[in-house]
């Protein structure tokens, strides 16, 4: 990332943070981390840890969905 994309970057998390206290949320600090292309290709490749149970849901959802798809277009 160069200096422009990182300040853009740094702006909008900045937004955000505004948007969701202004919602009256309230949390901790986040911490983000700018990560090589490579590295999101292995989470997804590989599957995401099982600590991650909101994403283990939101996977085996999508999995369902796909069963579904597929048995009715098999049906037709």
């Amino acid at each position: 990332m160069n200096h422009e994309e990182m300040a853009a970057l740094e702006a909008s998390i900045d937004e955000m943070t505004s948007i969701a206290k202004d919602f009256g949320l309230d949390f901790y600090p986040m911490r983000y981390e700018v990560c090589p292309s490579d590295v999101i290709y292995t989470f997804g490749a590989y599957g995401m840890p099982t600590r991650f149970h909101h994403w283990s849901f939101g996977k085996t959802k999508l999995q369902a969905n796909e069963k579904i798809r597929r048995s009715k277009r098999m049906k037709r």
